[in-house]
């Protein structure tokens, strides 16, 4: 278990609201249960929500492993297009639309969970992990709570 917690900055846990902090459990839940890199011993990871960037501080006990700034605009399309494509799922007219939309809403989460994994590399990070962590970090930075549709996406059989 290599990635055993994470903990939000305070300035990110005062502004957020009570179904915010709802969310953030439930994307650091889904990020801690799948985790996979190639961090050995029990880590925590930090991240602190700047002005500009996200900083992602790795420890193990204590001694810092790796901190890691990326900036808002490593990930501002994928982000910008993830949120456009959500919005297009609620005005969605049919089904066919709303599967080709959920279709381009999980290679938009790809896209940023492969743009995170090099982002990340010496950590090790897989896709899934990075698209855990991105799916974390875009509710960090836009308020998901207020968007139906973000979350998941549709079983096609």
């Amino acid at each position: 278990m290599p990635l055993n917690a994470v903990v939000l900055d305070q300035r990110t846990l005062q502004r957020g609201s009570e179904a915010q902090h709802a969310e953030w459990e439930t994307g650091i839940r889904e990020l801690l249960s799948e985790a996979i890199c190639n961090i050995d011993g029990p880590a925590t990871l930090f991240i602190e929500l700047t002005e500009r960037q996200f900083v992602l501080r790795f420890e193990e006990e204590g001694r810092n492993l790796a901190t890691i700034p990326l900036d808002h605009e490593l990930l501002a399309v994928q982000i910008t297009e993830y949120l456009d494509i959500v919005r297009q799922i609620t005005n969605a007219d049919s089904l066919n639309q709303m599967e080709a939309l959920d279709m381009a809403k999980k290679v938009t989460h790809d896209r940023a969970g492969r743009v995170l994994k090099r982002a990340l590399r010496e950590l090790g990070f897989d896709l899934g992990t990075s698209r855990r962590l991105f799916t974390l970090l875009l509710s960090l930075k836009v308020d998901t709570t207020r968007l139906p549709g973000i979350r998941g996406h549709r079983r096609t059989h």
